[in-house]
């Protein structure tokens, strides 16, 4: 395994198994608990700022692909893979967790890239963006953002389903993937639009409406600096809270960036070389560098926890209250 990069198949599995360990233990249960704990805080503050509404979808999908790569990392561990069960892994964690996983950050992207382009206009456009971007407005992108990622995925799912297969010099059968005719066409438009446009176009929108928020905060700032302050200049700009608001949206959106990069390069090459694909000669070099690259994926999905603590007084106070009154009702328990 790997001999083509002079990896040894004992230091493959080492590799693996600590990938695994990271993913699923220091960071993706927590991460679970931190979505859990940001989809309770938001619904405890309620839907009236639409931000919560797009900040708890992101909780949403960022949980989603948290579970994924927890199913991943415990089917593709070397425990497991030398559990002899009837399965051939890679084919099988691709069905059940690799694709619902992309699915899940291609969502995430999306719903990162609506966020900063949302704060994009509120520091553009300060006095109009509660009549452009209402909760209704919020909440219909953000269904219509899940669904059109869904249909993304279905004709993967079309061309491939799991089934019972003999593979070739051995007389058992096991459970993998099976193709339908011409399955390589289909999974080539897929590629190209899930694992080229949808990734770079996100990568995009964030990156240009972070520009617009950072050149636009920095020019209202030279241009009070440079006039004495009036009773006109005072509906011009935006209050802390928006100005708290668009700096942990850019934060966040930096950290998705960072995390999601290499996973889209790594995917990337793969829909151009077809011997990385799944059934490729050179498969073990993707599954290694992509066992790196889910770490930051999972990264990136764990942290807005900590974001959001650090930088929103509002959740830090919510988040106070709910432990409190959580610790209240054991004080009581245990008192009768």
């Amino acid at each position: 395994m790997l001999s083509f990069i002079g990896v040894e198949p004992v230091a493959m599995e080492v590799l693996l198994a600590m990938n695994c360990i990271i993913v699923s233990i220091v960071i993706g249960i927590l991460g679970i608990i931190g979505n859990i704990i940001n989809i309770i805080i938001f619904t405890r503050q309620g839907f009236d700022d639409s931000i919560n509404i797009t900040l708890m979808a992101l909780a949403i999908s960022d949980l989603g692909a948290l579970i994924a790569s927890e199913v991943m990392a415990f089917i593709a561990n070397p425990w497991f893979l030398t559990s002899n069960l009837p399965l051939v892994t890679v084919e099988f964690v691709h069905m059940v967790a690799f694709y619902p996983h992309n699915y899940c950050i291609r969502v995430c992207g999306f719903i990162t890239a609506f966020a900063a382009f949302e704060r994009c206009l509120c520091v553009s456009i300060p006095l109009k963006i509660k009549q452009i971007v209402t909760r209704k407005v919020t909440f219909r992108v953000i269904i219509f953002i899940f669904l059109i990622t869904l249909l993304d995925m279905l004709p993967v799912y079309y061309v491939a389903y799991l089934d019972w297969i003999v593979l070739p010099g051995s007389n058992s059968s096991k459970l993998g993937m099976v193709f339908r005719e011409n399955p390589y066409n289909v999974f080539g438009v897929s590629y190209l639009i899930t694992d080229m446009f949808i990734p770079y176009f996100t990568f995009f929108i964030i990156i240009l409406s972070n520009v617009i928020i950072a050149w636009k905060l920095k020019a209202r700032y030279t241009w009070r600096k440079s006039i004495t302050k009036t009773h006109s200049d005072k509906g011009e700009g935006i209050s802390n809270k928006e100005k708290k608001t668009v700096l942990t949206l850019v934060v966040v959106s930096i950290i998705f960036i960072v995390c999601l990069m290499p996973q889209s390069a790594v995917l990337t090459v793969v829909s151009q070389v077809p011997e990385l694909s799944i059934r490729g000669s050179k498969f073990d070099l993707t599954i290694l560098c992509l066992s790196f690259a889910y770490v930051l994926e999972c990264l990136s999905s764990s942290v807005n926890i900590v974001v959001y603590y650090k930088m929103s007084s509002r959740y830090r106070e919510t988040c106070m209250l709910f432990l409190s009154h959580k610790s209240w009702l054991r004080r009581k328990k245990l008192h009768f």
